[in-house]
């Protein structure tokens, strides 16, 4: 009786001791540049070159580089290729035979660059269609060439923005005048839809033309979506949940921080 005794306190301290464990959330560990000036944040808000064999896109929206966890990759939005079957004939998710380069840079360190290896994404089955369904599938995702180390890669949050959770947009706006720094614009989470999600704009007299694939992060400064577009008075922000569906679809191995 008495050893039957014991081995019960034994089993009832040790499944304790799992179940306590499995209850703590993991602390998030805030980004030591989120307390200072954007001007000393480190690099991240990049732009797009694109080069084809008879012209190149210069400064075309934007882009930003991301932590994995196990590798770094780069980013922008999938409406970028509205622009690609305006000017260009295309039709889906495809690069074509005429492509030659795609690289990315901060506005203000044009020489401070960053070379795509592959389109991960890429497929000639999947067509560009409108805002309305690019919406809920805005990532484009690259591996690189090599890493710049002058070029900060954001990690990623998993968990969904709340209701009503102040997040922040750094990028390059079309109309901005002043290109030292990248634009900060402060929103606000209205309703996440899941793959997207929808923001009011809390900074005021701002213009955010031009700033399509800048990214969002949280107030740990953590990636959450990227500028996707506007819907009336809302802006729209593709979330990370369909970044992660692209890790999953495409075997990428990835690790939550």
């Amino acid at each position: 009786m008495k050893s039957k005794t014991i081995y019960l306190l034994i089993l009832s301290s040790f499944l304790s001791i799992i179940f306590s464990g499995c209850s703590e959330k993991k602390k998030v560990v805030k980004e030591s540049w989120m307390a200072k000036p954007i001007k000393d944040w480190p690099s991240f808000a990049l732009t797009n070159d694109i080069a084809f064999t008879d012209t190149t896109y210069r400064a075309l929206a934007n882009a930003f580089l991301i932590d994995t966890g196990k590798d770094t990759l780069a980013v922008s939005c999938k409406h970028i290729f509205m622009a690609f079957a305006n000017l260009r004939g295309l039709s889906t998710i495809d690069l074509g035979s005429q492509f030659v380069s795609w690289k990315m840079y901060p506005k203000n360190r044009p020489l401070q660059q960053v070379e795509i290896k592959k389109l991960i994404n890429q497929s000639s089955a999947e067509p560009i269609g409108q805002f309305n369904t690019l919406k809920d599938r805005d990532w484009i995702l690259f591996s690189i060439q090599e890493k710049n180390k002058n070029i900060y890669p954001l990690k990623i949050r998993y968990t969904p923005v709340r209701p009503n959770e102040v997040v922040f947009a750094v990028g390059w706006g079309a109309l901005q005048k002043d290109n030292h720094y990248p634009q900060l614009v402060k929103l606000q989470c209205f309703k996440n839809m899941g793959n997207y999600f929808y923001v009011q704009t809390l900074t005021k007299n701002v213009s955010q033309e031009g700033s399509s694939g800048s990214p969002v992060i949280d107030q740990n400064g953590y990636l959450v979506g990227l500028i996707s577009g506007q819907e009336g008075k809302l802006g729209v922000i593709g979330s990370v949940a369909y970044l992660q569906q692209l890790f999953e679809q495409y075997g990428i191995p990835y690790q939550s921080h």
